[in-house]
């Protein structure tokens, strides 16, 4: 699972690509803290920060839970579809018994999530203290394309980082982290400049 032979393993690191169930569990348990951060900036943006910061169509990027957050859902079938959904993928995956395509599987959807967590923890501390309007004032509206743009950025950098990592230790879980984020990056590039050229306000 080591691009460079020389590269040193980590217990914690090989107790989870050795135990499907665990590696699903970690990954599940990152999938809710996900649902639970989105659904708690979906309420701070509705009791308060929304008269300084507004988006339009909402604070939820991925279009398939864009009506959940809207409503604030505390229980929501999507969620629980694509966690079922991925945690099969998970297990076809480490099935296969090819432990390096594994590693780089799981490292997509952990580094995915390792980034969300990120952004999500800056957007709560903003979201907290505009809804008091402490630190904040005036009104800034955020087209989606613009949201997106801004996401595809935040997750372009994360990929960086992680390929740092990976060319400094050689895992190919970092790999697979790296990749999950260049992708994520990418595909919200594209969604924004499709979502930019059907948006006619913009005139820039």
């Amino acid at each position: 699972m080591f691009l460079f032979s020389s590269a040193a393993s980590t217990w914690l690191l090989d107790l989870f690509l050795n135990n499907i169930w665990l590696a699903i569990a970690f990954w599940a348990v990152l999938s809710s803290l996900d649902y639970i951060f989105t659904m708690t900036a979906a309420r701070f943006y509705r009791d308060g920060a929304k008269q300084h910061y507004l988006f339009p169509e909402g604070i939820e990027l991925n279009p398939f839970f864009r009506d959940d957050v809207a409503k604030i859902r505390k229980f929501s079938f999507r969620f629980f579809l694509i966690l079922f959904f991925v945690a099969g993928l998970l297990l076809i995956a480490y099935e296969l018994n090819v432990p390096w395509a594994f590693a780089l599987v799981w490292g997509m959807f952990v580094g995915i999530q390792l980034a969300n967590h990120c952004r999500h923890i800056r957007n709560l501390v903003v979201f907290s203290y505009a809804r008091l309007s402490a630190g904040v004032g005036g009104t800034i509206q955020y087209e989606h394309w613009f949201s997106l743009r801004l996401s595809s950025v935040d997750f372009f950098c994360f990929g960086m980082l992680f390929l740092l990592l990976f060319f400094f230790w050689g895992h190919l879980f970092i790999l697979g982290a790296t990749l999950g984020c260049l992708s994520l990056a990418l595909r919200h590039l594209i969604d924004s400049v499709k979502k930019r050229k059907l948006s006619p306000k913009d005139e820039t």
